[in-house]
């Protein structure tokens, strides 16, 4: 037998071994809940991996004359508890699919990547200046250096303030006890004043909103929210670019202006605070509003729902705010609606029960149940049986969710493989990224093809999304053996190079897909391959990956790292969150400190982003991005595998359910969005 013969039919193996467990566990499912007579539902899949979803991809309209209002709806997410109530200390999805129906956002985005005013009247971008960190040399002032960790040192700064930036003079081989110049949050209002600042964003909010807890909002309260964000998890996400923000007509006024280090092309969506809240919580440090620790520290927001009840892993019930702002002031408040008369003004469902159901399979369970009414994150088997059912309803639009491998690259005694970037890119190659799609995800999901997915194509491209997949650099979908092998005999190794996959131990299907990878790699006799599942995806990023020697620890057993991720419709966060050094141990990026990539990648990467010329010119931003994919796929440093279709299932007594393509927001869009006259209710025989 021919080794090109041998490799085909360990994959079709594989292949016909996998599909035959998805097709039994979706037989099983779909009996449960009630298929069509002939036992192949309503033609919509056949659960062995070949369905056709198109289906799920249209829109379902609501008849506003049948609303009914009231009702209390039972919402599963795919966890034991809210990580954290804390919306400036949490960074995990679920906790933000909740959080977000307690607070509003000055803007709001649709299905499309629309984003238009919410909250806020007025927002424009006033000016951007070309400026760099050297034009705030004067304003800067010389701190001592308290502590270096790996060459990133810190100080002893007041309460709420931190260092913005830092004279790139003075960094080179800092050590502690040094002095260097830098400027913080203190200074920034001097330099402001005196125009040295990137962009500025000026904005005016809605007179008569109000907190949960009666308080209006006011600018101040968008001026001292940034203050929560200081030391907390989302420091580096707000603090990227963020200098300044100041209420010219007072905190008592709605006029506010925002304000960052340099042109940021993302100022509109960036400078914003992630979360507004109000004065009692102003001086709350980051990761204590939780009322499980304290029951006086409950979440207030603006949002249509307030926080009734919250029992450690058990309960969280959601009541409808009475005094939702958008309801007092009317749809016509918002200078863009021009929807039918009819629509409400917020939600009509009453309560929303928060379900903690962990497991995919119990999450699916509920639902067939009738224990919960929405879940999400379902097994693909069951998914496919719930859309074959007449009695349920599933919802997709392509999301902004996706896996990816990231090599460790520091060049080590013992292993060091991934040192190599042609031994990278031979495991990116060998990836079966559309076998993965097709098994696994059973056709609910996209290959990765390039370095960012569909919903984020208007600004990442000057040219069309499905057209770049012809591309030489572009990632294949089917293993490519030979490329594969002539990348290694380009290496300085000899086949097979033994690796490992790693991925978390609390995701099935992502651990089916690094199995396939590792069949692969296998088959191709180019690698020694094996997965390893060293724990839950918390415990293993806390305590392994984000850690100053997981680094060179992985390179030296050549171990890769598979996690997922979700970005939003801006294509920077694609290439950003896992490169960029200034993540590192910050947001996915656990490799890759200061130095690893060479000053040409790193200035293309910020190019795309910051800088006068690619914030006033968005086709300008799309070329340098057109340059910066090519570069991202040879380096391989992360390579993407797939990208989600997000999808969101409910019983058919909830009439209206469409998906968003962005998780964190699934139950606050389907809820209530006017920008796409969004609406659910419950109607149920009682």
């Amino acid at each position: 037998m021919s080794k090109k013969t041998h490799d085909v039919h360990s994959r079709i193996d594989r292949r016909r071994i996998l599909q035959g467990i998805a097709a039994t566990s979706a037989a099983a499912v779909a009996g449960c809940i009630g298929g069509d007579d002939d036992g192949n539902g309503n033609g919509n899949g056949n659960g062995n991996g070949d369905s056709d979803i198109e289906d799920a991809l249209d829109r379902n309209e609501v008849d506003l004359d049948e609303v009914v209002e009231g009702g209390r709806l039972e919402f599963a997410i795919p966890r034991e508890d809210i990580s954290d109530y804390d919306a400036a200390q949490s960074t995990a999805a679920e906790d933000t699919t909740v959080l977000s129906t307690v607070y509003d956002g000055l803007l709001t985005t649709n299905t499309e990547g629309e984003t238009v005013l919410w909250m806020a009247e007025e927002y424009d971008v006033d000016v951007s200046n070309d400026v760099d960190v050297l034009d705030y040399e004067s304003y800067m002032r010389e701190e001592e250096v308290v502590e270096v960790s790996d060459g990133f040192p810190f100080y002893d700064l007041e309460e709420n303030n931190m260092a913005l930036l830092q004279h790139p003079d003075d960094l080179e081989g800092v050590e502690e006890g040094d002095t260097v110049r830098i400027l913080t949050r203190e200074e920034a209002g001097d330099a402001v004043a005196d125009g040295v600042f990137g962009t500025r964003v000026e904005g005016r909010l809605h007179e008569g909103i109000e907190f949960h807890n009666g308080e209006e909002l006011t600018a101040e309260n968008i001026v001292r929210s940034y203050d929560r964000f200081v030391g907390s998890d989302n420091q580096g996400q707000v603090f990227d670019s963020f200098l300044h923000a100041e209420a010219p007509d007072g905190d008592d006024g709605y006029t506010f202006e925002l304000y960052s280090q340099t042109a940021d092309a993302q100022a509109f969506l960036q400078l914003p605070p992630i979360e507004i809240f109000p004065s009692e919580h102003f001086d709350v440090p980051a990761g204590e509003l939780d009322p499980r620790d304290d029951e006086d520290m409950v979440p207030i927001g603006t949002g249509p729902y307030r926080i009734e009840t919250v029992e450690e892993a058990s309960q969280l019930v959601l009541v409808k705010n009475e005094n939702y702002w958008l309801e007092d002031l009317g749809l016509d408040a918002l200078p863009w609606w021009d929807g039918p008369e009819e629509f409400p003004a917020g939600p009509v469902i009453d309560e929303i029960n928060i379900r903690f159901v962990p497991e995919s399979a119990q999450r699916s369970a509920a639902l067939e149940d009738g224990d919960v009414d929405i879940a999400y994150e379902l097994q693909s088997d069951a998914r496919n049986s719930f859309y074959d059912s007449d009695d349920y309803v599933v919802s997709g639009t392509p999301g902004t969710g996706f896996k990816f491998l990231q090599f460790p690259v520091d060049e080590t005694d013992e292993g060091g493989a991934f040192a190599e970037p042609e031994i990278r890119r031979a495991v990116s190659v060998l990836a079966p990224r559309q076998t993965i799609v097709d098994i696994v995800e059973q056709g609910w999901g996209d290959p990765a093809r390039v370095p960012f997915p569909l919903p984020a194509a208007d600004l990442a491209t000057q040219g069309e999304y499905e057209d770049l997949f012809d591309e030489d650099w572009a990632y294949p979908a089917e293993p490519d053996v030979e490329q594969a092998e002539q990348l290694i005999e380009e290496s300085s190794l000899e086949a097979p190079v033994d690796v490992i996959i790693q991925t978390n131990a609390d995701d099935e299907e992502r651990i089916d897909k690094m199995q396939l990878l590792v069949d692969e790699l296998n088959a191709s006799e180019l690698f020694n391959a094996e997965i390893e599942t060293p724990a839950a995806l918390g415990d293993w990023t806390a305590g392994d990956l984000y850690q100053e020697e997981a680094r060179t620890e992985n390179s030296e057993r050549n171990a890769a790292a598979c996690i997922g991720l979700a970005s939003g419709f801006d294509p920077h966060g694609y290439a950003e969150a896992i490169h960029d050094p200034d993540n590192y141990n910050g947001c996915c990026n656990f490799f890759f400190p200061e130095g690893t990539f060479d000053d040409e990648f790193v200035d293309l990467l910020r190019s795309c982003r910051f800088g006068e010329d690619v914030s006033a010119d968005e086709d300008l931003r799309r070329s340098r991005y057109d340059e910066l994919w090519p570069e991202i796929a040879e380096l391989s440093a992360n390579t993407i595998i797939d990208y989600s279709l997000t999808t969101i299932c409910s019983n058919d007594e909830v009439v209206g359910l469409n998906a968003h393509p962005a998780t964190q927001s699934l139950l606050s869009y389907a809820l209530h969005s006017p920008v796409d006259e969004q609406l659910i209710y419950l109607d149920r025989d009682e």
